[in-house]
C-alpha cells in the first residue's frame, strides 16, 4: 500500500461496512502497524473544499463519482485494509493535499 492508493477497508462504528478509502500516510511509514486513510463516500455534499471529488474510472477503481472525506481521516490496523483497488491521479492527489492542509490547520 502506498500513498494515493484506493483501497477497500473495514472500520468500526458508523464506517463499519466495507468501503473505499484513500491512503494518505507517507510511504516512508510503510513499516508501521497502522495506516492513515480517508474514507470515500458516494453521497456527494456541497462542494466543500475539504472533500475533494473523485470521478470514477478504471485507474482509481471507484464505481461512481465520490468524495474523499478528509474530515473523517482515521488510523486503522493494516489488517483492516482488505485490498488495493486502484490509485488516484495526480490532479486528485493535489486537491487531496490541499484539503488535508485545511483540515489539519496547516494552510497559511
Amino acid at each position: 500500500m502506498k500513498r494515493g492508493d484506493t483501497v477497500i477497508m473495514v472500520a468500526q462504528g458508523d464506517l463499519g461496512r466495507p468501503r473505499p478509502a484513500v491512503i494518505v500516510q507517507a510511504d516512508e511509514l510503510s513499516d508501521a502497524t497502522s495506516v492513515l486513510l480517508c474514507p470515500v463516500t458516494s453521497e456527494i455534499t456541497d462542494r466543500l473544499p475539504i472533500r475533494p471529488i473523485v470521478e470514477a474510472d478504471e485507474t482509481n477503481g471507484l464505481r461512481v463519482r465520490s468524495q474523499i472525506m478528509t474530515d473523517k481521516m482515521l488510523a486503522l490496523s493494516r489488517n483492516r485494509v482488505r485490498r488495493v483497488i486502484g490509485r488516484i491521479n495526480s490532479e486528485t492527489s493535489g486537491r487531496l493535499d490541499t484539503a488535508l492542509l485545511l483540515v489539519l490547520g496547516l494552510a497559511r
